[in-house]
């Protein structure tokens, strides 16, 4: 009895991971790391800011990067590297820490702070499965 392309398909991708070569598991694991953090900021601005409203100025006397996005930028990193660690758990770690610390910020503004926050997490979760799933399969 023949089986189903589509089965065979499925069984080959879920017991073999794409890519097998040490090197090209390294390559793939830094483009996750590169490819989340650059995009990121763009796609939460993209999704949470509304359109056709002008950046404030900079403060001059004010930190040389917004809070927001060095929060993002290492929400990225972590979550990145807990899904490369099969870690899942440790999602909810950031997740928790970041509601926590933003507590009033979310209470002023709750679809710009937990909107971005999910939006980020997501987009975080979305490229680290993908590279996930290219060096170690499903």
């Amino acid at each position: 009895m023949c089986r189903p392309p589509a089965l065979f398909f499925a069984e080959y991708l879920v017991s073999r991971p794409p890519v097998t070569a040490p090197w090209g598991k390294a390559a793939i694991i830094l483009a996750a790391y590169v490819v989340t953090l650059a995009l990121s900021g763009r796609i939460v601005r993209f999704i949470v800011l509304p359109r056709n409203v002008p950046n404030p100025p900079a403060d001059p006397v004010g930190p040389r990067f917004s809070p927001s996005t060095v929060i993002g930028k290492c929400e990225n990193l972590l979550t990145v590297t807990f899904v490369l660690a099969a870690q899942d758990t440790g999602l909810a770690l950031i997740f928790a820490a970041k509601a926590l610390v933003r507590a009033k910020d979310i209470e002023k503004n709750p679809g710009f702070y937990l909107g971005g926050m999910l939006v980020n997490l997501v987009w975080g979760l979305f490229v680290a499965t993908v590279a996930r799933w290219l060096i170690a399969g499903i």
